[in-house]
């Protein structure tokens, strides 16, 4: 297995991580919306409807393997698993401070 491919699959596995505390996120600001009635959980609502699907198309980028050529380079599989381990941590930290 050369290294394209598991970026690719380290990529993958940490947009799915990414993916599942977006839902788990989402579900608390559905339950803190219903609560409270407040415009700023709107808010986060849409942020991280759209933040979930950027996570998923992110996943569709790296799932296919690479074409065959040079621009299936080391380059983009790496600089996408670079993305999602700092949203990893983001979301983390959030995840963190929104389940008190």
């Amino acid at each position: 297995m050369d290294w394209i491919m598991i970026f690719r699959y380290l990529g993958v596995a940490i947009a799915l991580a990414n993916v599942s505390i977006i839902v788990i996120l989402l579900s608390i600001y559905w339950k803190n919306y219903r609560k409270w009635k407040s415009e700023y959980t709107i808010g986060l609502l849409i942020f991280g409807f759209f933040l979930l699907i950027q996570n998923l198309l992110s996943m569709g980028f790296l799932a296919p393997p690479p074409p065959p050529g040079p621009s299936g380079g080391v380059g983009d599989g790496y600089s996408l698993m670079l993305i999602n381990i700092c949203q990893l941590i983001s979301l983390s930290a959030l995840l963190k401070i929104s389940w008190k």
